[in-house]
Formats: C-alpha cells, sequence, structure tokens
C-alpha cells in the first residue's frame, strides 16, 4: 500500500501543464505544493459553509415540496457531522502553522491526506444522497436537487483549484452518478444524463485551469523570491566569480551533455547517446565487433489506451531499470521512442553471438517478471530485432536500422520472438515501399481491373453469384499479387478508396451483363477499414442508385475480424443498416480468424464462406471442423459456402457433408465477366455443363 501511495503521489504532481513542470525546479515545485495546501486549507471553510448551505436547502426543499424522508434528514446530520471534524482539522492545521515556518516533508503529506480524507468524505456523501434521492423524487424535487449538485460543482472549481486530483474527484463525485443513474433508471432520461456530463467536463476543465494559474503564478513568486536573494548575494558572488566560473561552465557543460544524450522520462540513453557511447567504443578499441538489439514492447498501446498515459510513463521507467541491471564496459542501454529500447553489446568476434544470446534471455526474464502498479499486475512481453556488424563495421544508424526492420518482421508474424536481420528483409521493405508509392497513384491512372469466379449452387449446378476479385497491373512492377497489395491498401487506408471503386465497378459491370430479370448476385470483399469509415452505409446505397443493382443483388464478403470486441458494436450497427437494405452479408475465410462457432449469433448475416485452407487439406481434423461449421450454421439458418474446390472428389464429399454452394477452380478460374444473357457458364463449361445435367 505504500508503494501504491507513493506512486499516487508521483502521478498526481505531474497532473499539470508540462510546460510548468519543466520551468521548475524540486525545490520550488515543493514549495509551491506546501503554499497550494496552505491555501486548501484557507479555501477549506468556504467549501465547508456551501456544503452546509446546500444540505440545508435541499432539506427544506424537499419537505417544502413533501418528498423529505428519513434518511435525507439523517445524510443532513451525518454531513453536518462532518462539516464540524472538517471545521476542527482546519483549526488544528492554522495552530500548527502558527507554529513552525515550514512543513516537513512527513507531516505535509499528513495534513494533505486529512484534507483530501475530509473533502471526498463529503463528495461521497452528496453521490449518496443523489444516488438515493434522484431515483424517488421527480419533477421540481429532482430540479432543485440537481440545480444544489450543480451550485457545489461550479463553487468547487474554485474552492478546490489548489489540490488537483482532489478536486476532479470530487467534481465527479457529484456530477458523475445522476448521469448513471438518468441512464439507467426505469424512465430515462437522456436528455439531463448528455447535459449533466457536458457541465461535468466543462467544470472539469476550469478547475484544470484555475489550478494551472495558480500553480504558475507561485512559481513566478518564488522565483522573484530567488531573484532577489541572488542580488543580495551579487557581491559576495561577484569575489569569487574568477575562481568558479571555470568550476560552473564545466559543471553546466556536463549538465547539458547529460541533457542531451539521456531520455528525460526514463534517464537511460537517448539517440544521441547510444550513438556518442558507440563512437566512443570504436574510438577506444579496434579488437571488438557489435551487435544491436532493438527491443519493441508488445501491445503496449493498451496500457496506455486501458490505464492512462501515467501509468505506462511507469511501466516504461520500470523496464528502464530492468534493463540498466546489465549496463556494463559491455551493454549500453538506451530508449529509441515510444516503447521502443535499444541495447548495443561490445564483444570480441567469437564473443558475441554468446553474449546476444544471454543478454536478450535474461532480459526477457527480467522484463516479464509482473509490473505491480495500483493494484494492478502488468506482464509486458517484447519482439526483438538483432543486428551484427559486418565486416566493413557499419555506423550505429544503420545497424538500429536493420534490428529495427528485423523488430518489424518479428511484429507482423505475431510477436513475442526473436528475428536477426539478413538482407531478405530491406529488400522486403524496398518491395513494400515501392507497392506504396505505385498504389496512390494506381487508381487515378487506371490500373486496377476486376475478374470474376462463379459461385455455384450445390443442388443444381447454376450459377448463383459472382465474386468480384481485385487485380493490379501496375506499369512500374507489373502484375502485383492480391496478397501482397491489399494488406499494405490496409494498412495505409487506401483500401477505402480503392473498395469504393471495386464496389461501383462491380455492380456496374454485373448490372451491364444481365438483362432486367436476371437474378444473378455480385459478391465484393470488404475491409474492416471500409466497415468503419463515415458514411459507407450511405455510400454503398448511392452506388446501387447509380449502377440501378437491386440491392438484394449485392452480396458484401466480410473477414471475421469483425466479431473483433474492440470494434464490434459500431461494425454491428452498420451491418444492420445493410442487413436493413436487403444486402447479403458473408463471412469469407470462415475458421481463420477471430471467431468462433458460437459467436455467429452475434451479428446478422447470411452465409459463412469456409476457408479454402480445410478444403484443400481434407483431412480428419479439417473434415471436423467443416461438419461443425455446416451443422452449427445450419442451425443458425445460414448457407456454408465452400472455397477453394480443385477436384471432383472433394466437391462430392463436401456435397455429402451438406455444403449449400462451391467455388474454386474445379468450376472456373477467375476471368471475365460473361454475358450473362446466353448463360454462357452453363452452355460453354464442360464442369458447369455436367452439374446441370444431373
Amino acid at each position: 500500500m505504500e508503494k501504491c501511495a507513493g506512486l499516487v503521489k508521483k502521478i498526481a504532481s505531474r497532473f499539470v501543464d508540462p510546460q510548468i513542470a519543466l520551468q521548475a525546479d524540486d525545490e520550488i515545485t515543493g514549495k509551491v505544493r506546501r503554499d497550494l495546501l496552505d491555501l486548501a486549507y484557507r479555501n477549506n471553510w468556504a467549501n465547508i459553509i456551501v456544503n452546509l448551505a446546500a444540505a440545508g436547502g435541499l432539506v427544506i426543499i424537499l419537505g417544502l415540496l413533501g418528498d423529505l424522508v428519513a434518511i435525507t434528514v439523517w445524510w443532513s446530520v451525518i454531513l453536518a457531522v462532518l462539516c464540524a471534524v472538517r471545521l476542527w482539522g482546519g483549526y488544528l492545521y492554522h495552530r500548527e502553522r502558527t507554529k513552525v515556518a515550514e512543513l516537513d516533508a512527513d507531516a505535509f503529506y499528513i495534513w494533505q491526506r486529512r484534507y483530501a480524507l475530509g473533502v471526498l468524505s463529503a463528495a461521497i456523501l452528496w453521490a449518496v444522497i443523489g444516488i438515493i434521492e434522484i431515483p424517488i423524487v421527480r419533477g421540481e424535487s429532482q430540479f432543485m436537487t440537481l440545480i444544489m449538485f450543480a451550485g457545489l460543482a461550479g463553487g468547487a472549481t474554485g474552492i478546490l483549484a489548489p489540490i488537483f486530483l482532489v478536486g476532479r474527484l470530487y467534481l465527479t463525485a457529484l456530477l458523475f452518478p445522476p448521469v448513471i443513474i438518468f441512464t439507467v433508471m426505469a424512465d430515462a432520461n437522456y436528455v439531463l444524463a448528455i447535459m449533466t456530463i457536458i457541465f461535468l467536463m466543462v467544470m472539469l476543465i476550469t478547475h484544470r485551469n484555475n489550478h494551472v494559474v495558480l500553480f504558475r503564478s507561485l512559481v513566478l513568486k518564488h522565483r522573484n523570491d530567488g531573484l532577489v536573494e541572488d542580488l543580495r548575494q551579487k557581491n559576495r558572488i561577484m569575489e569569487n566569480w574568477n575562481a568558479t566560473l571555470e568550476a560552473r561552465v564545466e559543471e553546466r557543460t556536463e549538465e547539458l551533455r547529460n541533457l542531451v544524450e539521456h531520455d528525460a522520462l526514463t534517464g537511460i540513453l537517448n539517440r544521441d547517446g547510444i550513438a556518442a557511447w558507440f563512437n566512443h567504443k570504436r574510438q577506444s578499441s579496434d579488437d571488438l565487433d557489435y551487435a544491436v538489439l532493438f527491443i519493441d514492447l508488445d501491445r503496449f498501446k493498451q496500457i496506455n489506451d486501458g490505464l492512462s498515459h501515467a501509468i505506462g510513463d511507469e511501466v516504461l521507467r520500470i523496464v528502464s531499470d530492468r534493463l540498466k541491471a546489465y549496463v556494463d564496459d559491455r551493454h549500453a542501454v538506451g530508449r529509441w521512442g515510444g516503447d521502443e529500447f535499444l541495447m548495443v553489446l561490445a564483444a570480441p568476434h567469437d564473443e558475441l553471438h554468446g553474449l546476444v544470446e544471454n543478454t536478450i534471455e535474461k532480459a526477457r526474464a527480467s522484463i516479464s517478471q509482473p509490473i505491480m502498479i495500483c493494484g494492478h499486475s502488468l506482464h509486458v512481453g517484447f519482439s526483438t530485432g538483432v543486428a551484427f556488424a559486418a565486416a566493413k563495421n557499419p555506423g550505429i544508424s544503420e545497424l538500429i536500422h536493420w534490428a529495427d526492420l528485423a523488430a518489424a518482421e518479428v511484429k507482423r508474424s505475431g510477436r513475442g520472438s526473436v528475428r536477426n536481420y539478413d538482407k531478405t528483409l530491406l529488400t522486403e521493405q524496398e518491395r513494400r515501399l515501392a507497392i506504396n508509392q505505385a498504389l496512390r497513384r494506381a487508381l487515378g491512372i487506371g490500373e486496377f481491373y476486376l475478374e470474376y469466379q462463379p459461385v455455384i449452387d450445390a443442388d443444381d449446378g447454376q450459377i448463383v453469384s459472382y465474386e468480384a476479385l481485385l487485380r493490379w497491373n501496375s506499369n512500374e512492377l507489373g502484375l502485383v499479387p492480391p496478397d501482397e497489395f491489399i494488406p499494405i491498401a490496409e494498412e495505409s487506408a487506401l483500401i477505402v478508396e480503392i473498395g469504393e471503386w471495386c464496389m461501383r465497378t462491380a455492380c456496374r459491370e454485373i448490372c451491364a451483363a444481365a438483362d432486367g430479370d436476371d437474378e444473378t448476385k455480385i459478391a465484393v470483399n470488404v475491409s474492416i477499414r471500409q466497415l468503419v469509415a463515415p458514411g459507407f452505409t450511405e455510400m454503398v446505397a448511392q452506388i446501387l442508385s447509380e449502377t440501378g443493382l437491386v440491392p438484394t443483388r449485392l452480396i458484401l464478403e466480410v473477414t471475421e475480424s469483425i466479431f473483433e470486441e474492440r470494434q464490434r458494436s459500431m461494425i454491428s450497427r452498420v451491418i444492420d443498416d445493410l442487413f436493413d437494405m436487403g444486402i447479403g452479408i458473408h463471412i469469407d475465410d470462415f475458421g481463420t480468424g477471430y471467431s468462433s462457432l458460437s459467436r455467429l449469433h452475434q451479428i446478422q448475416i447470411d452465409a459463412v464462406k469456409i476457408d479454402k485452407s480445410f478444403i484443400l487439406e481434407m483431412d480428419e481434423n479439417a473434415r471436423v471442423v467443416i461438419e461443425g461449421a455446416i451443422l452449427i450454421a445450419h442451425r443458425f439458418g445460414l448457407q456454408v459456402i465452400a472455397e477453394g474446390v480443385e477436384t471432383d472428389q472433394q466437391r462430392n464429399l463436401l456435397q455429402s457433408l451438406g455444403v449449400d454452394a462451391y467455388q474454386g477452380y474445379f468450376f472456373a478460374r477467375p476471368g471475365a465477366l460473361p454475358c450473362l444473357d446466353c448463360h454462357w457458364q452453363v452452355e460453354d463449361s464442360p464442369t458447369l455443363k455436367s452439374l446441370s445435367d444431373r
């Protein structure tokens, strides 16, 4: 508990304008915090009087309106007793301050905790009465209760400005419970809930601004005091300045060097510090080889997003401390930026690889130990890229770049392991960059085109739909496989614009290929980035209107990532809107991603497409997966489509298992969309003709 409390103090002390923290050293910050505590106790009586007045007013109003109950009276008595205790505590603090010129650290934290306990106890009492009163009173009583809470919050933005965290907790305790109550009570009032939470945000911003103004003014006051003291000692300083100037310059130079070469958050080396260590090591010894470890923490963003950046910063400091245990003549540890760290190792050639393996093993064992922060037990893993100096001894920048590429490859392939750099990584990176740049021009100069592959009904062999498949023939790179350029398009968000082009083109071409009575459907692949992009449903409706395609003839194929918890509610709303329009929703590559069979009921869909990897293997395990998928999908009223069918044996087995439709090279390879009026797909394809005749 003491360790947690100490961390809370450290975190609370940073909840001010970062520019202030940079401008105020530890001594001034300590004085300012003591001044703020004095001011908080001077304001304490005002907060107590406001609490008593508000409580009395609330009891009187509820009594006049006939809504006063016994528990409210008892609550007011308890609040009055608490206010008396707080007043007595304020008197004791005043008496203590008349005896001592400045509180020591222990006394300061004791009085600060007493102040916080008093204020937060009052806040809890107000939260309790809000939870009790608001749901049971109506009309004017409820309105007057809210006015009391709003008045208390408005006054607290100034009165409680000296102690930042206490003030914010007080405001939140006053106004957040009404938000919850208005939302969940039987006759929910969402308008009042929204207005209350907006008022809470305004009060929090005002409180922070008041605190910043107080902090800055006190910093300036103490600095001015320091300047006056400096002027008083000027004569004495001038007498000795010749003797001390050189020492001060040397000291300042060392401080500046440390600032330039060390990370401000963690205290370990930064980029410049790593480069300086490496260059110094190379100049002092000619018989050493070098290796760079690029350590990238896994899923660190979840800590920042889920627990706050303050907790995330503390995790980075702890990880840095654990890595610093390896600092010696052969190791340098630095922070590259964000959640990325560097270790540079120097050793004779025949010892270097063993040193690298040993260091990674020990670092992983150390960092993987639980990190305890304020009741949270956090486990942190990391991905590592390793680069060794070649015979020509490349510079540190090149080594770091190579190690970074290797770590990025570990991230892409699953995290948590180690990868040594080799030249293929650089080649792959250059290829990805070339594809990324060419993709940005491809759509404007007409390099994309669509091919179509039919989906065959398992009962009568007729084509029920075509899947539109995106192809890219680049003027610079030639034919680029979809498996290569589509992931890059999704990473850069180009997939949204490209996906819109695919949908518009597929809808236009299917309409041009068939007469008005044809019911053959067109399936278009849609990425998660498209689904969550603003206005996606409206864009689909506009394309259908422009091309004249009936909504029931359009199928959108999405991957199992729609079941990911983080975005599932948003995706579910979009899919519901599309479903209501009559558009079909199919799950593509089923069985390889986020979902399990039990999740099929969570989002409205029409069919699942079993991934071709199961069809191609078709061993006992794959057959069990397929049978289970078919059984459960049919119980949910969904169709099952098998992808990647390449042989008649596969088709017969899938038909016996109950698959509703097929797709694969056995029936047709992707190609141009045929004229649907003349039913080319049945008459001209031997495979489809034989199926149709059965």
